[in-house]
């Protein structure tokens, strides 16, 4: 029985070097990045404009990772401010020096900023709207015109 099928494993000589790896706290970050494009993908679906994620430097863009970062950063507004978006771009795993940070910015601006404004906003609204709405009461009960 000389035949060795085009792939064998030698038991006997076969070697590997076991990893620990902790799966459910890779998980729980997959999840969390997962339900955040959810997120914004339907934002944008609502805006009745479909999510395309953009290459950056032959990779996809991180979208989670970016607004995660830029909150880390102080946000928005501080890292325009202060002229950050190259600290951003290298927090980021990018190379620096081709100015990246503002391709990066672009792309914030363009995709995120508005859902994080929608979703700063969205509470205010929802408990105005309630409000509002228990004020006037139900037209013809005697609401206030």
């Amino acid at each position: 029985c000389d035949w060795q099928p085009p792939f064998a494993v030698e038991v006997d000589n076969f070697r590997f070097t076991p990893r620990i790896q902790r799966l459910n706290e890779l998980e729980a970050q997959t999840r969390v990045k997962l339900n955040y494009l959810d997120q914004i993908a339907k934002f944008w679906e609502i805006q009745g404009s479909s999510l395309k994620i953009p290459n950056v430097e032959r990779r996809i863009l991180d979208l989670y990772s970016l607004s995660k970062v830029v909150m880390e950063e102080g946000g928005y507004e501080a890292i325009c401010k202060d002229r950050r978006w190259a600290r951003v771009a290298q927090r980021l795993s990018y190379p620096s020096g081709k100015n990246i940070g503002s391709l990066l910015r672009a792309h914030y601006e363009r995709i995120i900023y508005p859902y994080e404004m929608y979703q700063s906003g969205a509470n205010l609204v929802v408990s105005l709207g309630v409000f509002g709405g228990a004020l006037r009461g139900p037209p013809g009960h005697g609401s206030v015109p």
